[in-house]
C-alpha cells in the first residue's frame, strides 16, 4: 500500500480541534490500513515521530434524501487519532514537501 495514498484525509470536526491541544490528530484512513501503515505515512508526509496510533471503524448508517423518496447509505469509514510528542505540532491540511 503506498504511504501517500493510506491517509485520506484529516478532520476538522469540533471534537477534534479539541483533541489537537493534547497533541491528537485525527484522520481518516484507508480502511484496509493496518497501525503500523498509518504510523510510517504519517511520519513520512508529516515529517514527524508518532507515539501511539487509535483506529476505529465507523458502522454504516442510513439517511433519508428529499423527504423520503430515497434512502442511502453512508459507507463504512475508518479513522485514526495519532499522538505525537509534547511539544510538538503539525497543521494538519499542510503536507511536507
Amino acid at each position: 500500500m503506498d504511504y501517500l495514498s493510506t491517509i485520506i484525509k484529516p478532520l476538522t470536526t469540533e471534537k477534534s480541534t479539541a483533541h489537537n491541544a493534547q497533541n491528537k490528530y485525527m484522520f481518516e484512513v484507508q480502511r484496509k490500513a493496518d497501525k503500523t501503515t498509518i504510523k510510517k505515512a504519517f511520519e513520512e508526509i508529516y515529517g514527524v515521530k508518532a507515539e501511539t496510533v487509535r483506529t476505529f471503524l465507523l458502522p454504516s448508517k442510513s439517511r433519508m434524501l428529499r423527504r423520503g423518496q430515497l434512502w442511502k447509505k453512508r459507507p463504512v469509514a475508518k479513522r485514526a487519532i495519532i499522538t505525537i510528542a509534547k511539544g510538538k505540532t503539525i497543521d494538519p491540511n499542510k503536507i511536507k514537501a
